[in-house]
């Protein structure tokens, strides 16, 4: 019997621990199971190689959220750093294909704001000369 109860024991606190994830995130919704128009409009404007389609298609509400954020250069960096580093502990994280995708996202969205990034005559000649 005490066998039993061991076996069953991992399985119960792993039950109590979705139970405690699914009451702290917020209800789901219809839009939360499909792309938005947003994010196929977001999706649409990156590069070909950029484009995160494996989160698009297991996580549909994670790309819409990118997708809403996007135009933030602070939101969007922050909510991509959010999804790649595990802050609170314990979470199961992305497969590593998605992973990879969310890198090269973030990697995109450095450089797009940096090319987009006004800069005066003189910071452009020291960043090009390699002066602090």
């Amino acid at each position: 019997m005490l066998e039993v109860l061991k076996r069953l024991q991992p399985h119960a606190e792993a039950e109590a621990e979705r139970e405690r994830w699914l009451r702290a995130r917020r209800p789901e919704r219809e839009c939360d199971r499909a792309l938005t128009g947003t994010a196929r409009q977001w999706l649409r404007r990156l590069p070909p190689r950029r484009r995160p389609l494996r989160l698009c298609m297991a996580y549909p509400r994670v790309a819409n959220r990118m997708a809403w954020c996007w135009s933030d250069l602070d939101l969007s960096r922050q909510v991509l750093e959010d999804l790649l580093q595990d802050r609170r502990g314990g979470r199961r994280g992305f497969a590593p294909a998605i992973v990879r995708e969310l890198q090269r996202l973030r990697e995109f969205n450095d450089q797009q704001r940096m090319e987009l990034h006004d800069e005066t005559l003189f910071q452009a000649f020291r960043r090009v000369v390699g002066l602090p």
